[in-house]
């Protein structure tokens, strides 16, 4: 272990097979792996796991991606000169509106 290493102790204790497949499961919850999960408990850490799971993440940054192309385009277009149509505009609020009410939902449960 390099000596820069903030954390320079190291802690080792045996779980069963029921015990480990139990802390893998609550680890995997908070995103976290087992070692880090463990390490936040045991310094008694109040954890809540996400509201949205990391699949639904993804899916609301790649949303998010997509609005922000479709911002990027108005805006050259814009700034070329040309005219940005009203309705393109309200398309792409509809979208951010659509995209905060799913994110607002998510986090609610």
């Amino acid at each position: 272990m390099g000596e820069n290493r903030k954390e320079n102790r190291q802690i080792k204790f045996r779980v069963n097979d029921d015990e480990f497949e139990r802390l893998e499961q609550m680890a995997k919850e908070f995103q976290m792996s087992v070692p880090n999960f463990c390490k936040k408990k045991a310094q008694g850490a109040r954890m809540r796991p996400p509201k949205i799971d990391r699949e639904g993440a993804f899916e609301i940054a790649r949303q998010l991606r997509a609005i922000g192309n479709n911002v990027n385009q108005l805006s050259r277009r814009a700034n070329e000169g040309y005219e940005v149509p009203n309705g393109e505009l309200e398309s792409v609020q509809k979208e951010l509106r659509e995209i905060w009410r799913q994110f607002s939902e998510a986090i609610q449960k």
